[in-house]
């Protein structure tokens, strides 16, 4: 287990592939005080979308570095054919939103230290924290928006729409920059709007810059998808970013053209680069990581961040498999949501409800195994428990799930058992046969590429990360997650 993926954390190629309105007053995201006249950057952004993130920390890091220019933030949202605000990610998006629409508008010399501030403390009452960082009353900004919020979405959505804006980048003096994220060419196309007299002047270096080397011919860049699943755009902009002048060629799974040229493909939305040398080149170190699979020539990146599909897996009517890290506390209110929705009898009918782990496991020379999670030994060894309980105690599982959840990192796990109805010592007893269970599991999880916590498998096929995205799923609109929602704990 390597890293923790949030929304909020800018993303790089590496990353992304192992992650308000005129009204608002003219420095929304500008530095402190007064900002000279020069070059305006616009960022436009889904609240909780990392890649939109690396866009805002670009152009930060580029207005500091040119005293001419400035910043604005505007938050990019959808309605739906209801007129009613959506995101991709859920209310706790568009409640972020709101946050940086409201403060854009009345403490807009703040909003460049907040969105840093943010950055750090991306859980979901992380904005807390961010906003006292900033010198802002958490009440006050809460009233703040429930005054005027609904009015500080409708200005940010007017802007993006106003502007042409459907995802996530950067307007230069209004004109959209079609770069991808990276900083040099990001700076450069800045840096030469502004007066010549006010341009940064930058070192000469040993090596030709990048823009008078010999041009490289884009390679060929295909995106499998399929009914109801959809490409990320800021994914592809990342792939525009490392490869200049790429033409993204989107393909049906069911074309001819597919079965043809990927016969084997086995899930979507399938990302696929033609393997020249200078792709490899380009790719080393991700190829190296293990972040694409190569097959006949190509490489593929498969985007399991959001929702996907199986495309060549058996269908299991009526099974929805979750999978958590047990101390991860979006994996424990999305139990909790679970299990609140099978009491209330909101699942679909004959719902079979299965969960399962997300870690490591590594047999010894000794026949013992060894086990890695992102939370440590007690979240391995509670998963193991839980394990133990749904094989050994399987009607009582929901209630220790409950019972535990409300607490999960005591280690008084037994207090919990015991309210549950379950005597601790059967369930201690059970604990070496669990690792074998729990090694079982991992391996299963690891072979679908899971590593994100909560994921949810539908019917064997259909894969969607996070509680929003469940939603969308027929049959599930009613499921919400009991406490703490809009991101996720991810591994890798």
């Amino acid at each position: 287990m390597k890293t923790v993926r949030h929304p909020f954390v800018p993303v790089i190629l590496a990353a992304a592939l192992l992650a308000a309105s005129a009204s608002l007053r003219p420095a929304a995201a500008g530095a402190a005080g007064k900002s000279a006249p020069g070059v305006r950057m616009e960022v436009f952004f889904e609240s909780m979308d990392g890649a939109g993130w690396q866009w805002f920390f670009l152009s930060d890091v580029v207005r500091k570095r040119l005293s001419g220019s400035e910043t604005r933030v505007y938050p990019l949202l959808q309605k739906n054919d209801k007129g009613e605000f959506e995101s991709k990610r859920g209310p706790s998006e568009i409640a972020e939103s709101g946050r940086i629409a409201a403060i854009g508008r009345f403490y807009p010399e703040k909003l460049p230290l907040y969105m840093h501030a943010r950055s750090m403390t991306p859980w979901a009452e992380g904005w807390r924290d961010a906003a006292v960082f900033c010198g802002i009353s958490p009440e006050d900004l809460e009233a703040r928006i429930g005054k005027h919020g609904k009015e500080l979405l409708e200005a940010a959505y007017d802007r993006a729409r106003k502007a042409g804006v459907t995802a996530a980048g950067v307007l230069i003096d209004g004109v959209p920059y079609e770069g991808g994220a990276r900083l040099m060419p990001f700076f450069a196309a800045v840096n030469s709007r502004l007066p010549e007299g006010k341009r940064a002047m930058l070192p000469k270096t040993a090596a030709p810059p990048a823009a008078a080397a010999a041009p490289v011919r884009p390679p060929k860049f295909r995106i499998v998808l399929s009914t109801g699943v959809e490409k990320n755009d800021a994914l592809v902009n990342v792939f525009s970013g490392k490869f200049p002048g790429i033409k993204p060629e989107v393909m049906d799974f069911d074309s001819p053209e597919r079965a043809k040229d990927f016969p084997d493909l086995d899930f979507l939305p399938a990302y696929v680069l033609e393997l020249t040398d200078d792709v490899r080149g380009a790719l080393a170190e991700e190829i190296k990581a293990g972040i694409f699979t190569e097959r006949n020539g190509s490489l593929f990146y498969f985007d399991k961040s959001g929702k996907g599909l199986f495309a060549g897996a058996p269908r299991e009517p009526g099974v929805l498999r979750v999978f958590v890290m047990s101390q991860c506390p979006y994996g424990v209110t999305a139990e909790n949501g679970i299990i609140d929705a099978i009491r209330k009898k909101q699942l679909p009918e004959g719902v079979k409800v299965e969960f399962h782990y997300i870690g490591d496991a590594e047999k010894g020379e000794d026949g013992k195994y060894s086990f890695k999670s992102l939370h440590g030994t007690p979240e391995w060894e509670e998963n193991v428990r839980q394990l133990v309980i749904a094989k050994k105690f399987p009607g009582k599982l929901h209630d220790y799930l409950l019972e535990r959840n409300a607490d999960v990192t005591s280690t008084q796990w037994d207090d919990a058992a015991r309210r549950a109805g379950l005597d601790p010592k059967a369930v201690s007893e059970g604990f070496e046969d669990g690792k074998a269970l729990l090694a079982a599991d991992f391996e299963k999880t690891n072979a679908l590429g899971i590593s994100t916590s909560p994921t949810f498998l539908w019917e064997g096929r259909t894969v969607v990360v996070g509680m929003g995205e469940l939603a969308r799923i027929p049959g599930f609109e009613n499921v919400k997650a009991q406490g703490s929602t809009g991101a996720g704990c991810a591994a890798r």
